[in-house]
């Protein structure tokens, strides 16, 4: 059996400011992750997203030009995103209520909220991987589902929420294949996630979106 490495996982960090980049590099140099990259901008972020394609983003909100957000909404809506389904977790100095609620709402699968610890990211990578979530595609919303199951009327009542002409994706399994090294596995969670990507570009023809090459 394949021994479960973290440490296999390519990671990307966007942050504009020198020092942020800096502390991170320190902090890294220290665990099992060699494959990490780091751009100081969103629009840098997207062009390395492309050349190299990452299996975790962490991306800080504010940000000169564009934001964390809108990196988000690239990934999840442009045409030439390489993968809609890529996770991506939001890095906020605030984490009230409206916030959370904002980085939900264009896409993030988690955030993180400031100061930055190894600690820290190392439980939202293995959140990413071992919790990951079904993701939507409707008029309304692209990203992963937020709905909570397991409370009182979730079961039925919250699916009849989404807008008619959703489309819900079950998990692909990539994370966790590539953290088990499995070549197998890998090879049959890359399928999957290569259908899924095909079934949201699909959708995509019929659903609106905000952003455009």
């Amino acid at each position: 059996m394949a021994t479960e490495n973290y440490g296999r996982l390519r990671l990307l960090f966007v942050d504009d400011v020198p020092h942020t980049r800096l502390m991170l590099r320190e902090m890294l140099r220290k665990t099992d992750w060699s494959d990490v990259e780091f751009a100081d901008s969103a629009a840098a972020a997207f062009k390395q997203i492309k050349a190299n394609l990452p299996d975790l983003v962490f991306t800080d909100w504010q940000m000169p030009g564009e934001s964390g957000l809108d990196l988000i909404r690239a990934i999840r809506e442009r045409p030439d995103s390489p993968d809609r389904l890529l996770p991506v977790i939001l890095l906020t100095a605030n984490g009230d209520a409206e916030h959370v609620l904002g980085a939900r709402k264009a896409g993030a699968t988690d955030f993180l909220v400031k100061p930055i610890s190894m600690n820290r990211i190392v439980e939202r990578v293995i959140n990413a991987v071992t919790n990951p979530r079904p993701f939507i595609v409707s008029p309304t919303y692209k990203g992963p589902d937020w709905r909570r199951a397991g409370q009182p009327g979730d079961a039925k009542d919250r699916s009849q929420e989404l807008p008619a002409g959703s489309i819900v994706l079950p998990p692909d399994g990539l994370l966790l294949a590539k953290v088990r090294g499995d070549p197998a596995e890998i090879r049959e969670a890359r399928q999957r996630r290569a259908e899924g990507i095909a079934i949201v570009s699909a959708a995509f023809a019929t659903v609106p979106s905000a952003v455009g090459a």
